[in-house]
């Protein structure tokens, strides 16, 4: 996939790769969730969701690792994975983009590649967590996800103050 500006050349890959996710996790998620949660919740959460461990385990659990490059620099990631077998169901784990970065429709593109790939897996609901706070919540709702629930998650000490969202993959091109 190609940015419409040629000086700009955007390529989303597939990555198995956890230390490059690491890293970007590392760098987004201060800036993502600083007014959110706690410096405790944030460190407690990276430590383990985004160890290395723990990425490499999701990966051979069966998530996707989405990398987004732009000009070669990988500057975004995301992650999904199939929920429900059944329903047809696809959850997306993951989407962050470097501070430095945002702004420049990057998270609209990786969404795109992930609705894509969800669908040809025969997906036909893609479902998500976004923390009620979370200013992404209106970038999901833009792109047609619909609130279908509030929950929360204990999680250790901590408490995730959810909502839980679907698109209905069919009404996406």
């Amino acid at each position: 996939m190609t940015n419409s500006s040629p000086l700009a050349p955007i390529q989303i890959q597939v990555t198995k790769d956890p230390a490059i996710i690491h890293q970007l996790a590392h760098e987004t998620w201060y800036p993502a969730y600083q007014e959110i949660l706690s410096r405790e919740q944030i460190e407690f959460m990276l430590s383990q969701i985004y160890s290395f461990e723990a990425l490499q385990k999701q990966m051979e659990e069966g998530q996707t690792f989405l990398l987004l490059l732009k000009e070669g620099v990988p500057v975004a990631f995301s992650a999904f994975s199939l929920l429900d077998a059944t329903e047809k169901l696809y959850k997306l784990n993951k989407l962050y983009i470097h501070p430095d970065y945002q702004g420049q429709k990057l998270g609209k593109y990786l969404l795109e590649e992930v609705i894509k790939r969800a669908k040809k897996l025969g997906g036909v609901k893609l479902e998500l967590n976004v923390h009620r706070q979370n200013p992404a919540l209106h970038f999901y709702l833009k792109h047609g996800f619909r609130i279908s629930q509030i929950i929360d998650i204990p999680f250790a000490q901590f408490m995730l103050n959810d909502y839980i969202m679907h698109l209905n993959l069919s009404e996406t091109r």
